[in-house]
């Protein structure tokens, strides 16, 4: 984290924007690639995941009967934005961060997948067990499904999934 502070300081705005377009830099640059596809993946999921919360499928404190089902229902609300979040954070990450090439595309993608699912799964855990156990609000327990994702993603698909 040191050198890209040292980086970003001993840059111009150039230099820095030259960097952020190649693929061929330091892994302290190609972590932050990934941390902005990261928050465009959790900029969404947190908006298709509020959004059904707060309409399609109730999840929010104000509008259940009890912590159960709001639990449930929360749970269900993370498993359809996580269809789209992991499609969206495969796509700036092939396009923008990391060289496709070590597995057919197709694997690839279910590779991406499948390093994902654990930190999703985790983290519904934890918020599902947030909101029935320790009776949180839905926002708040959101946090704790955030937390495994950024935690055990990076180095999954910088080792097993991408060559680079």
């Amino acid at each position: 984290m040191g050198e890209l502070i040292r980086f970003l300081r001993s840059s111009d705005l150039r230099t820095i924007i030259a960097a952020l377009g190649s693929r061929d830099v330091h892994p302290a640059i190609q972590f932050l690639k990934y941390a902005l596809c990261g928050v465009a993946a959790l900029v969404l999921h947190t908006t298709i995941f509020f959004t059904l919360s707060a309409t399609i499928n109730p999840a929010l404190s104000g509008n259940m009967p009890d912590d159960s089902t709001r639990a449930n229902h929360a749970l269900v609300n993370n498993a359809a934005a996580f269809f789209f979040s992991n499609a969206l954070v495969y796509w700036l990450n092939t396009r923008w961060v990391f060289t496709s090439g070590r597995h057919h595309p197709i694997r690839e993608f279910l590779l991406f997948t499948l390093v994902n699912a654990p930190g999703a799964i985790g983290g519904s855990i934890i918020q599902d067990w947030l909101i029935r156990s320790a009776g949180w609000p839905t926002w708040a327990a959101f946090a704790g499904f955030v937390l495994p994702n950024v935690l055990i993603n990076f180095a999954c698909r910088k080792f097993f999934i991408f060559q680079r």
